[in-house]
């Protein structure tokens, strides 16, 4: 048996999943695993603070907390290289571009529960576009301040 095209790692959100060796686009990746359970059971979880629930349809909810569900491990991405899909009643994680080995293996969780549990997206393009807007905030503040400041030595001299 061969092993997997994936492993758990470090990831800057904590513990990720990453490819071990380049996987094709359209490639099924991983099987998304849990107990079924009804989505009013999913609820009741949710309102304890589960997290690993994955809603797939108006009835039914992967339960994916158990550890032997090593999906579970593939954190969000706002630009994502896999997706959800259903196959054959299994929820599987397709990839959607050829990913090279070392990538981290992410999916959009969808904006639902980004809503409920995860306000401020902690991913690599939301982080570089905060970091982006920060900086050039804090280039058009001091900006402001230094011609705020021109004006007002200005005022001293005349």
């Amino acid at each position: 048996m061969s092993s997997p095209p994936y492993r758990v790692g470090r990831a800057r959100t904590g513990l990720g999943l990453f490819a071990t060796e380049p996987i094709a686009k359209g490639a099924l990746v991983i099987e998304y695993k849990g107990p079924r359970i009804s989505n009013a059971q999913a609820q009741k979880k949710e309102r304890r603070g589960a997290r690993y629930l994955f809603e797939i349809d108006s009835r039914w909810t992967i339960d994916g907390s158990p550890r032997a569900n090593i999906a579970r491990y593939a954190n969000h991405s706002c630009r994502p290289n896999m997706e959800a899909e259903l196959v054959r009643g299994r929820m599987m994680l397709r990839a959607t571009r050829r990913i090279r080995a070392g990538d981290e293996l992410t999916y959009d969780y969808g904006r639902e529960y980004l809503d409920l549990f995860i306000p401020v997206c902690h991913c690599a393009i939301c982080k570089r576009r905060r970091r982006g807007s920060e900086s050039s905030l804090s280039l058009s503040l001091s900006l402001s301040l230094s011609a705020h400041a021109d004006r007002a030595r200005v005022r001293e001299v005349s």
